[in-house]
């Protein structure tokens, strides 16, 4: 009867530590897997005019609110230098110059916010994927909680 027990037990332990080790592996995702949203026209009441609103296809949809990682370059968004976006692209190529549109950058809400990156640092950051379809406020995809892997 001990080893019956001890062979419940045992299986159950080790089913917790897979359990919590598959919830915390980030899906690694690419820049191109974010740029097939595509935008409609929607009027702001906040702003009182018409905006775009990102619609995002099923692919993207199914990484919201998943632990994702993606690579690419950390560009300040605050003159005072802790506020960040990643993005695939470096600064003098980003979507605000010109080159390339807001499906390129991910806003970055750090776990620590005290830390400082050098422009276009060419990074690997990983947190919670959050798609902000209504938002007036955010970039349309936001890591809750990142950090820097590599």
């Amino acid at each position: 009867m001990a080893k019956v027990f001890l062979f419940i037990g045992l299986t159950v332990l080790l089913g917790s530590f897979k359990n919590h080790n598959s919830n915390n592996v980030s899906i690694e995702i690419d820049w191109e897997q974010l740029s097939s949203v595509t935008f409609k026209e929607s009027w702001s009441n906040k702003y009182k005019m018409k905006t775009q609103k990102p619609v995002f296809d099923a692919a993207i949809k199914n990484l919201d609110g998943k632990q994702i990682s993606i690579t690419g370059f950390l560009i300040p968004i605050t003159t005072y230098g802790n506020e960040y976006v990643i993005s695939a692209n470096p600064y003098a190529g980003c979507y605000f110059c010109g080159n390339a549109g807001i499906e390129s950058i991910i806003e970055l809400k750090f776990e620590n916010n005290n830390i400082r990156f050098k422009t276009d640092r060419h990074s690997t950051i990983e947190g919670k994927l959050q798609l902000s379809e209504n938002s007036d406020n955010e970039f349309i995809y936001v890591l809750q909680n990142a950090r820097e892997v590599k």
